[in-house]
């Protein structure tokens, strides 16, 4: 069984700072299992780091903007960082739900340049200010009250690690050596080892880093952006637009 404790004391050890057979102390450890969470948070902001993507959906109000991050509109703990891809779910009464993917305005100031903010019709894209703690989503289109459900891919959460954290079935099994072997290399800073770079650990970490990325790489299907796209005439039934 593997579980936080076990984690932090034999990373001491592969560091070279607790000796074989050794216990570390309760200061010791609890300042290793800071910096594995330090880590662990570091980590859920890479897209490869993660093993899963939420998919939160809410169905619109009519409103402006909507909350994202711990008990907003999108309820995530913690506040994403980045939305990941996102799209739009038009709610039928009778029939099949239909949707459409949304573009995702990745900085204020590409939003900044939208002369119509307040335009309400089908949406097209969303953009989302990573303000602290709650975030800001603004649609646009704003979408009519109760008739489209806006979904919002985000990195899923890495779990923080207690002493007791028992971690086999919680985080998958490559990702204890990677803990291991990555936390070693940072404790070594901590304990004036910072100035011997051991090679061997070094490559064992980014070995243990590189089967989680190979695990985790998932290659969406290449799309050519609409602004270098041919334009045509064809009338969208779903936006009531002219366009591509």
């Amino acid at each position: 069984m593997t579980t936080g404790l076990s984690i932090v004391t034999q990373a001491l050890k592969k560091s070279g700072i607790l000796g074989s057979g050794g216990t570390a102390s309760a200061s010791d450890q609890n300042d290793a299992l800071a910096d594995l969470n330090d880590m662990l948070a570091q980590a859920r902001t890479e897209k490869f780091m993660t093993w899963a993507e939420l998919d939160v959906g809410f169905v619109s109000t009519g409103a402006y903007t909507y909350t994202v991050g711990p008990g907003g509109n999108y309820n995530v703990t913690p506040r994403p960082n980045r939305i990941q891809a996102a799209y739009v779910r038009q709610l039928q009464n009778n029939g099949l739900d239909v949707d459409q993917p949304l573009k995702v305005i990745d900085a204020r100031e590409t939003y900044s340049q939208i002369a119509t903010k307040q335009l309400i019709s089908f949406p097209q894209a969303v953009f989302l200010d990573t303000k602290n703690p709650m975030g800001i989503l603004y649609p646009y289109p704003v979408p009519n009250a109760n008739l489209y459900e806006i979904h919002l891919l985000f990195k899923d959460v890495m779990p923080v690690v207690t002493l007791n954290t028992v971690v086999d079935g919680v985080f998958p099994e490559m990702y204890v050596p990677w803990m291991k072997f990555q936390l070693a290399l940072r404790l070594r800073q901590g304990y004036g080892k910072g100035m011997k770079p051991d090679p061997s650990l070094i490559a064992l970490a980014q070995e243990a880093r590189d089967i989680i990325v190979q695990a985790n790489l998932q290659i969406p299907e290449l799309t050519m952006p609409s602004a270098v796209m041919p334009r045509g005439n064809g009338y969208n039934i779903l936006s009531d637009q002219f366009g591509n």
